[in-house]
């Protein structure tokens, strides 16, 4: 199957970004992104092609590196804070990674992402001059692995955005909750950021992604995390693209190394 095939073109038509529909779907990303830092794109995948893809990303589950840690919401912290400050509290994080290197040349996800024409519509959707696919063999495309019990505690990314398709919800659990805009370049915020961690119900917006959605998320300004997973018979399946604005980016050798030190789901299991 093609890109063609696999993405509803006659709902999302990125294949004629000059066409007045075309330009309308560009619209209505950026305002998304501007107002709630995430655009959704429901049924992005059709319906027909997401058991295949399904199936694919669950038979290299058991190659899935394990993750279990604890950790703060924010990746710059050299101070020293009192135990309630917000930098200070410390989250859980439990899920599988499938890194790119294990995932087939002829995976449908692959087809997915390396499609030019989903590259240069994610770039005039995030209002970027360039973007490019990135050139690294094991980080450029992953997916995330979640069953009972795991999660992805409260946290800011390092990077400015992240574009992703849920391919599988679980049958309880794993909402996807955030805070848009809660700081900015100038101001933390600890205030809002304090009473998200207290009563997230209240203060922070939660939301179950849809099998075959795209979505495009700005999570350097947002605060967020995916729920705990329930008790379940779905695993959250869900795919990560990364680009770069200049082709040829790579990640750190020695993040790729620390990441491969990890056990894989299928030891742990066995």
């Amino acid at each position: 199957m093609s890109p063609t095939q696999l993405i509803d073109l006659e709902r999302y038509p990125i294949d004629d970004l000059t066409s007045e529909s075309g330009k309308r779907l560009v619209a209505e990303c950026r305002q998304a992104l501007d107002e709630d830092a995430l655009c959704m794109l429901p049924e992005f995948i059709r319906t027909g092609a997401l058991p295949r893809m399904i199936r694919e990303i669950e038979e290299l589950s058991c190659n899935a590196y394990a993750f279990d840690t604890v950790r703060i919401a924010y990746d710059d912290d050299t101070g020293v804070w009192p135990d309630d400050h917000p930098r200070s509290i410390a989250h859980r994080c439990r899920y599988g990674q499938i890194l790119g290197d294990d995932v087939g040349a002829d995976a449908l996800i692959r087809k997915v992402y390396g499609w030019p024409t989903l590259t240069e519509f994610v770039r005039q959707a995030l209002g970027e001059d360039t973007l490019h696919l990135s050139a690294c063999p094991h980080l450029a495309l992953t997916a995330q692995v979640s069953g009972p019990g795991d999660r992805n505690g409260w946290h800011y990314d390092t990077n400015d955005y992240v574009i992703s398709l849920m391919l599988q919800a679980a049958d309880c659990g794993g909402e996807f909750e955030y805070a848009p805009y809660i700081r900015s370049q100038t101001d933390e915020k600890y205030d809002a950021v304090a009473k998200v961690f207290e009563d997230p119900d209240q203060y922070a917006r939660r939301l179950l992604i849809p099998p075959g959605t795209f979505t495009l998320f700005k999570g350097d300004l947002s605060l967020h995390r995916v729920r705990p997973i329930g008790e379940t018979a779905r695993k959250r399946l869900v795919a990560l693209f990364s680009y770069h604005h200049a082709p040829g980016q790579v990640f750190s050798p020695d993040y790729v190394a620390s990441l491969k030190q990890r056990p894989r789901l299928g030891e742990l299991r066995a």
